[in-house]
Order: C-alpha cells, then structure tokens, then sequence
C-alpha cells in the first residue's frame, strides 16, 4: 500500500475509523485498509464504526468536560514556514524589543487575544483564573457564547469581575454574542457590567456553520434552553444543546453592526474561514466606513483548534489553515484581523504577523496554563511568550513587534504546499 494514502511527507494524515478521542481502536491498527477498516477484520467492533453500531450517533470527543480537544488530522500549518533571518540593519538586544502592540482598537502587552471560551465545563471550571491572569498579562480576553443562558447573570459576572479588577489599562474585556443570546441581550449586559468592547460570532473554525454545543443531563436545564430558544435533543447519555449557528445575509449583518454600535463601544467579529471570506471582509470594510459603525477586529479562526464540543470528524475533516487568507486578500480592510487556530508559541504569534496580521488569538493554551496554576499560570505563560516574540523580532532587526507585521517576504515554505497555502516561496534564489 502506497505511503501516499494516510501519509503527506511531512507525517499520518489520520486513521478515519479509531482515535482516542472517541475512545476507539483498531484490532490490527499496523494493518488498516485505506478506509480505516482492518485489512483482516475480525468484527469484533472495537473501531468508530463498531460504535456508530450500536449508539447510532455521530461522535463526539470523550471525555467532555474533562478534557479540551483539537483536531489530529495534519494539514500545512505554520510549522511549515520557515524565518529567515534579515542580515542587514541595526542590531537588537532582544530583551529590550518593545511586545507591546494595538489590536482591535486596545493597546496590549503581546499582540496576543485569548479566543472567546464559551460555556463548556472545562472553560468554566477556571474561568476565574482565566479572567484575572489574562488581565494581570495585559491581553484581551473574550468571553465566549452561551454563558449567560447557562450560568445565568451571577455566572457571567464571575467571568466579568475577575478581569475587571484586575485590569491595569492594558488589554481589554470582549463580550461575545451569538445569534440566539444577542436576543437575549447579552450585549447590553455585557456593557452595563463594564465590558470595553463587543464580538458578534459568525462561526468558529471547529465547526463553521453547526453552532455550540454542550451536553448536560438535567429535564429542567432542557426546558429552560428550549425556552430561550436553543435547540435540545435527548439522547442515551442525557442531553445535547445546540445553538443556531446563524444566518450570514448581507443586508441583516448591517443592520446588527448598525443597531449594536448605538452601545457605543468597539465591534469585534469572529469568523471561520471558508468560501466567501473575501466578500465579508469587503463587507464589513464597506459597513464600517459608510455607516460609521466601530469595527476594530475581525478574528479568522482556522483548522487546528477547539475547545470544546466540536463533532470529532467535522473537527478533522473541514476549515483550512487560516494563515491562508493572506494569500489571496490583495488589500488591507480599516480593521485589525487576527489569526486563530493552534496558535500556542511566540513563533506562531511571530509567523501570523510577518504574513500581514494584526496577531493571533488563542484559547487552549489557556486553559493549560490557569489549570496549571490558577494565579501565576497565565502570565507566565504571557512573559514566555513575550520573550520568544522578542528574540523573532530581533532575527529581523526590529525594536518593536508591531514591526514584524506584513514581512512575508522573509518568511521560506519548506515544500510547495506550504507556498501554495501561504503564498510565500519555497525557492531559495526568493528569500536570500
């Protein structure tokens, strides 16, 4: 069997029929055929489709509430650029490069945001550490969907405070809202309670267009999500809850940006990569410059990430990189854009910027670092990354990171699809 079939040059693609994230496997994994399947099979249902037999569900990543999950499945990602250093120029002592940097309208010590954590139990379980060491860090934190309906205002504010008081005019707190909470009134909560800026999410790069997801077991909690609006489904292991994913009409997005900037604060919008993604750009640069709404951030979430309740084979098997936008976007719109989706080093953060971003954005890694140490976990976590940025800054011969943004053509792909995806060369004779 040719290596071609599971296996880019760079490693496993992913067996489609095992994984330990939906507690599968295979009885003879070192011989799989190229549909996952045992290439002498036993039927002994060890495998996902053994388990699709006899649940007769789609599965999702296991343990929930326990665990985050990302996808496994490998596809170009920014480990397949190269920095090449710049020879000419001024050269910098890295520890006294400036990390600080504007992004979406605030003024942050690394042009770094923590990605919206939403209400799934493992976010919630350290939201307060989370809140208070993003805070103390100075990056901004964005408070994810479906918080409000699960917690209720007593659980939003036990992620609002923490950062609120904690806050040293560095970074900023952005509430998000998705299509059913923003009628709810999620947004005005968010800035009566002092929020400093606003996210209306369109999508999520784990599962563009499906919505969020939790499981929970009690009749009551079903009841009150039905009331509110939330779609609820029973199954054997209690219930699901799914958000509407929302509708993306051109007309009906201008009127949202219209009617939410009278809250007077900024306007972040959180996307997943996909077909169309130019023409929303295009869009909201067009909203914002003729309606005057304050659009300061759009974040392109991509392949890689996920925190959550992402269905384990559309979190593998759709969304491409997102560093790919700036191959095909010729012009820079009025508004920061930031790139998500397994951002976890300072090279990462490094990398978006040099191919044209404003940053990156992240949600997994903080939950590592809270989890690990629930006061000084996060900005430790912040000061590493600072220090890497710093050194990448000082292999350009820049004294500020903010100065790394748009140098692509210091960027080398190591293979022609890296190039294609990311639009920089993988020839030599280009880059030295």
């Amino acid at each position: 069997m040719p290596d071609s079939i599971y296996c880019n040059q760079r490693g496993l693609r992913r067996h489609e029929n095992a994984d330990i994230a939906t507690r599968t496997r295979l009885a003879l994994p070192e011989h799989a055929s190229v549909s996952g399947i045992c290439s002498v099979c036993a039927h002994e249902g060890l495998c996902e489709i053994g388990r699709k037999a006899r649940e007769g569900k789609a599965h999702l990543p296991e343990p929930y509430g326990t665990a985050q999950f990302g996808a496994e499945k490998r596809l170009t990602s920014l480990a397949d650029l190269q920095v090449v250093p710049e020879l000419f120029g001024q050269g910098q002592i890295f520890p006294k490069i400036r990390t600080e940097a504007t992004i979406g309208g605030f003024r942050c010590s690394l042009p770094l945001a923590v990605a919206a954590l939403g209400s799934s139990k493992v976010a919630n379980d350290v939201c307060e550490a989370i809140s208070s060491g993003t805070a103390a860090a100075g990056i901004p934190r964005v408070i994810g969907e479906n918080i409000l309906a699960t917690y209720g205002k007593p659980g939003y504010k036990k992620v609002v405070d923490p950062y609120l008081q904690n806050y040293k005019k560095l970074g900023a707190l952005v509430a998000q809202g998705n299509a059913t909470e923003i009628g709810h009134g999620v947004f005005e909560l968010a800035a009566e309670l002092g929020c400093h800026a606003i996210e209306v999410k369109l999508g999520q790069g784990a599962k563009q267009n499906l919505g969020g997801e939790i499981r929970f077991e009690s009749d009551a909690d079903a009841e009150k999500y039905k009331k509110l609006g939330y779609f609820v489904v029973k199954d054997k292991q209690g219930y699901v809850r799914h958000a509407h994913p929302g509708d993306i009409l051109e007309d009906g997005l201008r009127q949202l940006l219209i009617k939410k900037a009278e809250l007077g604060l900024p306007i972040w919008v959180k996307i997943g990569i996909g077909r169309g993604i130019l023409k929303l750009i295009a869009l909201l640069d067009k909203v914002k410059k003729e309606q005057g709404v304050p659009l300061t951030c759009l974040t392109v979430d991509g392949f890689g990430g996920g925190t959550g309740l992402s269905p384990w084979l559309i979190m593998n098997e759709t969304c491409v990189p997102a560093g790919s936008l700036f191959a095909t976007l010729d012009k820079k719109p009025s508004f920061d854009i930031l790139l998500a989706g397994g951002i976890s080093t300072g090279a990462d953060i490094a990398k978006v910027m040099m191919l044209g971003a404003a940053g990156a954005s992240a949600a997994r890694p903080f939950i590592i670092a809270a989890t690990v140490d629930p006061k000084e976990g996060i900005p430790n976590y912040v000061e590493a990354l600072k220090e890497e940025v710093q050194m990448f800054c000082a292999s350009q011969r820049v004294d500020s990171a903010e100065k790394l943004r748009g140098r692509r053509q210091n960027l080398y792909a190591l293979d022609q699809a890296a190039a294609a995806t990311f639009g920089v060369s993988d020839r030599p004779k280009d880059v030295l």
